[in-house]
């Protein structure tokens, strides 16, 4: 048996056709993960760091109000911090 995508001597041109779509449906379905895993990702770092300075700020003494306004956080998630 061979790799998807390539072609055997053996093989003829409809099993070539068909192995080469299984092939780049895989490709396809792994570059969307990738793009997708990446997102979240980023997702999480970004509000990672709205934490980060949500709590310096208060530790500085920022009313909660404008941390909320400055970092789009809630006010009762600024609160908990």
């Amino acid at each position: 048996m061979c790799m998807p995508g390539t072609a055997s001597p053996n093989m003829d041109r409809a099993e070539y056709e068909e192995s080469l779509k299984i092939f780049w449906d895989f490709s396809n379905v792994l570059s969307t993960a990738e793009r997708k895993g990446r997102a979240e990702g980023r997702a999480e770092g970004e509000r990672d760091e709205k934490l980060r300075n949500a709590k310096n700020l208060k530790t500085l003494g920022v009313d909660v109000e404008t941390i909320s306004k400055a970092t789009g956080l809630t006010k009762e998630e600024i609160e908990s911090l």
